[in-house]
């Protein structure tokens, strides 16, 4: 099913529901004045793909951390889902990472102790959903990527794609509005890199929306809109009008 078509079958179409994420004149700022982002306006709608290219040191992890709330931003506003993270408390952050927004990050993170599909359960450990709940969503999204072959595996026993692939189905686990997936080929050989593209890409026609942060060119030629930024700004959106305050 594609994105629209399954905004429609939700209710609604994509432009009538509140985007996935939206930055509004976003800033970070360290000590000693060092602004990372230097104020970011960036709107993703529901259903789509994306890739925020650029070299290192142009912000692009400050702005995972910032649009994950996994950072707070020094001025500006992160919204989520239709959510102001500006007014959540610590505990309401925590509740909102784990309902709206799934992470895919580099290095897998997986319990080498544990199968891939208690791996991949465990994302919803601290929800209070039910065991048994989380275990046949576990077993359904390893189907979904491929793994259904594979559930009883520990990571030690998959090859680096198919850990990358146990670490989506975790991140799609608790349903979430938006996918961020930092760097995910970095770890991959070609082949592997180019299969993981090719899951996005699937997953994206089914309606998952999905935020790629990258340097590498030819992964973000391959998503759908490439946003590149440049010195804490956004240099260019092929998907949207040209953001970002140049100073």
């Amino acid at each position: 099913m594609s994105a629209s078509a399954a905004a429609a079958a939700g209710g609604g179409t994509l432009a009538a529901r509140a985007p996935a994420l939206e930055l509004r004149a976003v800033v970070k700022a360290y000590p000693g004045g060092v602004e990372a982002l230097r104020g970011i306006d960036l709107t993703v709608a529901p259903g789509e793909l994306v890739a925020i290219v650029g070299p290192s040191g142009s912000g692009k992890s400050t702005l995972l951390h910032i649009a994950g709330t996994l950072e707070r931003p020094s001025a500006g506003e992160v919204w989520i889902d239709g959510r102001n993270a500006a007014e959540l408390q610590d505990g309401e952050l925590a509740s909102l990472r784990a309902g709206s927004i799934g992470f895919v990050f580099q290095q897998f993170f997986l319990l080498d102790g544990m199968s891939a599909l208690d791996n991949v359960a465990n994302g919803l450990l601290y929800t209070g959903t039910a065991n048994s709940e989380r275990k046949e969503r576990a077993r359904e999204l390893m189907e979904r990527v491929g793994l259904g072959q594979r559930v009883a595996h520990r990571p030690a026993q998959l090859s680096g794609g198919e850990r990358q692939r146990v670490a989506i189905a975790r991140a799609l686990l608790g349903r979430p509005a938006i996918v961020y997936a930092d760097e995910p080929t970095g770890n991959l050989d070609s082949h592997a890199g180019a299969e993981l593209i090719s899951l996005l890409q699937e997953l994206n026609r089914e309606g998952t929306t999905i935020v790629v942060i990258t340097h590498e060119k030819s992964v973000a030629s391959a998503m759908n809109r490439q946003v590149t930024m440049h010195d804490g700004l956004i240099a260019s959106d092929n998907g949207q009008e040209r953001r970002g305050r140049w100073r």
